[in-house]
């Protein structure tokens, strides 16, 4: 298999959202044509964090094993996963940030909260699938971790009411 076919296969099997990409393509193309320059210090501090991103995106890979996105067949909730239902997405919008702040774009940097919105609608359609296809598993394992990330503790959190549709506050602890 020649460099081309085994970079081709990695793409392929990677699933880089289109979200993702698109925010970061826009903020290239804009950048080109109307320079948004962001400061000297996002340079290093971007790309720390978009190494980070892309360091969780392949161990968050790595953890899921073999076998195809769309048909896995187990769920997967040990490893990066214990902390995150989504550490993927969430990799890939740290790199999509640290890359704005590494290149010094604005642009990217504007795209990104698009992207992650755009993301977002994707991950609440795929919550729904694999609460289909995994049932009392996964609301348990939805139960246990957060979509993103952990809530410190400490934290004021805004809760509904059904009975009055107002809103109560209570302290989170985990």
């Amino acid at each position: 298999m020649s460099v081309r076919e085994r970079l081709q296969a990695a793409a392929d099997s990677i699933p880089l959202p289109a979200e993702t990409l698109a925010g970061v393509v826009i903020g290239v193309l804009a950048q080109r044509f109307r320079p948004l320059p962001l400061p000297a210090w996002t340079r290093p501090v971007g790309s720390v964090l978009a190494g980070t991103g892309l360091a969780v995106v392949v161990a968050a890979w790595q953890e899921r094993g073999p076998g195809s996105l769309e048909d896995p067949e187990t769920l997967v909730t040990t490893g990066l996963h214990r902390v995150s239902r989504n550490p993927i997405y969430l990799g890939f919008t740290a790199a999509h940030l640290g890359l704005a702040g590494a290149t010094r774009n604005g642009w990217m940097l504007a795209t990104c909260p698009v992207s992650a919105a755009l993301v977002h609608r994707w991950v609440l359609r795929e919550e729904d699938w694999l609460r289909d296809r995994f049932g009392s598993e996964y609301d348990a394992y939805r139960g246990r971790v957060p979509r993103y990330l952990a809530q410190p503790t400490g934290w004021i959190a805004v809760t509904p009411v059904a009975a009055n549709r107002g809103y109560i506050t209570k302290t989170q602890s985990r």
